[in-house]
């Protein structure tokens, strides 16, 4: 009720301010209903139903006075499948004061959203996706969405302080300082956790030159605890434009300390990344990367990852008639989707030490370009026609092990991605949509070891396979087709970190498992904003090396409207 009568208080002041020209409503509704059971050889798991739930975001935006507006989002939701309101709740989503302060600096205050650099503070996407069809992407956005990651901004409550300054026609600087609270103590025995950060970056026609930095940290005053943790990053990032070409660099350092421990050493690391791009056309670009991180890298800012593997899935965690635990898969990333945090395994929060990760999606680069302990190049090439009848999407990573993890030899990575759109009905002159799109992604992690320690060699090898089809069989109603595989097979030692970032032992890794994600439904578009889903999904998921193998069947109703 309070939060219900802070919004009404909000709505009334903006009407009766003399001073108030104008204020904007927007939001979304979206209704959920799904079914899953397992296969007829799980006797034991009950079938899951959700019966419609239904969300209502309603977003308001206005200014107070000429230096100060508001932002707000307030979430009412329900379940029909409870006819009363039992089940009903009233949420604030998000709470956002900004304006600008004069012509050189704004602010803002509340749920804010802060990204850098991919070195220094990025939200990297989640793992399993190469070019999904619009079955998968659509409950993919709703998952961004309910978790508040956009592209690849981290959601934070703070404040922060930004602005330019043009120094003559062509030169500007910008600049930007930013402070928020990662989590608050208990008093006891879980100190405050904060970060604070900025860049300052002078801008020219041809050319640009930046400074970075961001610390996390903790703050134990009044809590006997013997920990004072910082992660520093500070990097320096340039590039220069000449006709159709672009260099960019960037190089910096971390430096990750316990103030109060016995140990009070810094542990530092270090990155240089160089990138050269160019369009020999209009609709050709190429771009080429060559990158160094250290094995003590560390900057929780860029290697904190969206999905928390240590969690279980919401869905059916224990299969095989309750005897086997399960881990997050793809399908889950996509569809397991939860209305609330507290149940959801989307990560939220940035965590100082390296989250744990699935090796099936990969362990060239887990943590994205930052991934400690990686050095080597990368390219990719983009091309499409001037119809937007073709488009194709080609990268290949030539990467290796900094410094040897356990043994003096490095393991060396191979993997590479093809993706493509096509328009058959463009082709062929149909108005109507028929899309075909798809991509493909393998990688290969090796290793050989000297016949003296009787250690396995790695050899890892995973591949992701998505293919999509679109077909409008009448205005506005699409047929939509989706099949997801993911395969992984071999051997590799995951290193495990302690808290000073050092690694301490290995977990061997051994597995040979096939996952197969196959929906097909119907999509009808009743205006550019509005839609309704009706999909089945079918999940096939065997594990050679063990007794673990399941099938999932499910049903979903989706109904989305903007405004």
């Amino acid at each position: 009720m309070r939060l219900l009568f802070l919004f009404i208080t909000i709505i009334i002041t903006f009407s009766i301010n003399a001073q108030f020209p104008k204020f904007e409503i927007g939001g979304l509704a979206r209704s959920l209903s799904q079914s899953s059971h397992l296969d007829e050889q799980d006797t034991v798991n009950n079938d899951v139903s959700q019966d419609f739930n239904i969300v209502f975001d309603l977003a308001i935006k206005g200014s107070l006075n000429k230096y100060v507006s508001l932002y707000s989002e307030l979430r009412m939701g329900s379940n029909l499948e409870v006819f009363d309101t039992s089940s009903s709740y009233l949420n604030l989503r998000r709470l956002l004061i900004f304006g600008d302060l004069n012509k050189s600096f704004s602010f803002e205050i509340g749920d804010i959203d802060l990204k850098m650099t991919p070195f220094t503070l990025w939200n990297s996407v989640q793992e399993g996706n190469v070019n999904e069809n619009l079955l998968f992407s659509n409950y993919r956005n709703i998952q961004n969405y309910e978790n508040f990651n956009n592209e690849n901004f981290w959601r934070r409550q703070g404040a922060s302080l930004f602005g330019n300054k043009p120094l003559s026609k062509r030169d500007t600087l910008n600049y930007k300082i930013f402070g928020t609270r990662e989590l608050s103590s208990n008093e006891i025995s879980i100190p405050d956790v904060f970060i604070y950060g900025g860049n300052i970056t002078f801008f020219n026609k041809s050319f640009s030159l930046g400074v970075n930095h961001v610390d996390l940290f903790t703050n134990n005053k009044g809590i006997s605890l013997d920990t004072n943790l910082h992660n520093h990053v500070v990097s320096s990032k340039s590039s220069f434009k000449f006709n159709k070409l672009e260099l960019t660099s960037e190089f910096g350092i971390s430096k990750r300390t316990n103030h109060f421990s016995s140990n009070n050493k810094w542990i530092d690391g270090e990155f240089i990344s160089f990138d050269f791009k160019t369009n020999f056309s209009k609709n050709l670009v190429f771009t080429l990367n060559y990158r160094s991180v250290s094995d003590d890298f560390s900057s929780p800012g860029a290697q904190t990852k969206r999905i928390n593997h240590s969690m279980a899935p919401n869905l059916f965690p224990l299969v095989g008639n309750s005897s086997n635990n399960r881990e997050i898969i793809a399908s889950d990333i996509v569809s397991d989707i939860s209305f609330f945090s507290s149940t959801s395994f989307y990560n939220r929060n940035i965590d100082y030490s390296l989250d744990r990760f699935n090796p099936i999606f990969g362990v060239s680069e887990p943590y994205g370009i930052s991934t400690p302990n990686r050095q080597g190049i990368s390219s990719m090439i983009e091309y499409s026609d001037s119809s937007n009848i073709f488009y194709i999407q080609g990268k290949v990573s030539l990467l290796n092990d900094f410094i040897g993890e356990g043994v003096l030899e490095k393991r060396k990575y191979l993997s590479y991605l093809l993706s493509s759109n096509i328009f058959i009905n463009k082709l062929l002159g149909f108005d109507k949509v028929i899309l075909i799109n798809g991509g493909f992604n393998y990688s290969n992690a090796k290793r050989n070891h000297s016949p003296e320690i009787f250690v396995q060699n790695v050899d890892f090898n995973n591949s992701v396979l998505d293919l999509g089809l679109d077909i409008e069989l009448i205005k506005n109603l699409h047929l939509l087709y989706g099949y997801k595989s993911i395969n992984a097979q071999g051997i590799d030692y995951i290193s495990i970190r302690d808290d000073n970032f050092t690694i301490t032992s290995f977990q061997k890794f051994e597995i040979n498992t096939n996952q197969n994600v196959s929906s097909v439904g119907l999509k009808y578009d009743f205006t550019k904003k509005s839609s309704l889903i009706m999909n089945y999904q079918n999940i096939r998921c065997d594990y050679e090396n063990s007794d673990l193998s399941f099938i999932i069947n499910q049903f979903f109703i989706l109904a989305q409207i903007k405004f």
